[in-house]
């Protein structure tokens, strides 16, 4: 999550990072814009209406006032099917039109970084490979098993760096950082 105000998109085109236009999410009262990598993607996102966020079951209003709620200001987002022995521990969501399972512990456990499940579809993006993430917060995340990148947890406050390989580290928000 971002302050839409914030100067993160200057951040990243200082550093020579390409963000797309983003879109909203109707109904959720979201806003994205992303940046590609080889075969993954960072995705900015911010509230851009608030009374549709609270009334929207995902409740990303909570995520984005994250320094108030002591919710997690991280996500991630995979792609493909998700194993049937874990689908309990998700619940599935199909506002935006397609079928995404979210990590109970949106509710339960908003401390951890969000976790959902997309259908898989190829998306190859920029030049750039994402080579490991390292998450800090109060709580790692549930992940599902996956083929990507590792994902390390540490406990602290919240954090991200994205290993990227490319260069030297461009700090882009106070919690997030491209290596």
């Amino acid at each position: 999550m971002v302050a839409p105000d914030g100067d993160w998109a200057e951040r990243l085109a200082g550093a020579g990072w390409s963000l797309d236009e983003g879109s909203a999410h109707a109904g959720q009262g979201t806003r994205n814009r992303r940046v590609a990598f080889r075969e993954s993607y960072l995705e900015l996102l911010w509230v851009h209406d608030a009374a549709e966020a609270r009334a929207n079951p995902v409740r990303l209003d909570r995520r984005a006032e994250w320094q108030a709620t002591g919710a997690s200001p991280f996500g991630f987002g995979f792609r493909g099917e998700l194993a049937a022995g874990v689908q309990s521990e998700y619940w599935l969501y199909e506002d935006l039109g397609i079928p995404i399972w979210i990590h109970r512990d949106n509710e339960a456990a908003p401390e951890r970084p969000l976790v959902f499940v997309l259908p898989a579809f190829e998306r190859r993006g920029g030049s750039a490979a994402l080579r490991s993430v390292r998450v800090t917060g109060p709580a790692p995340p549930r992940l599902p098993e996956h083929a990507g990148p590792p994902i390390v947890s540490a406990h602290g406050t919240h954090q991200l760096e994205l290993e990227l390989g490319g260069g030297p580290a461009q700090r882009i928000t106070e919690i997030l950082t491209l290596a």
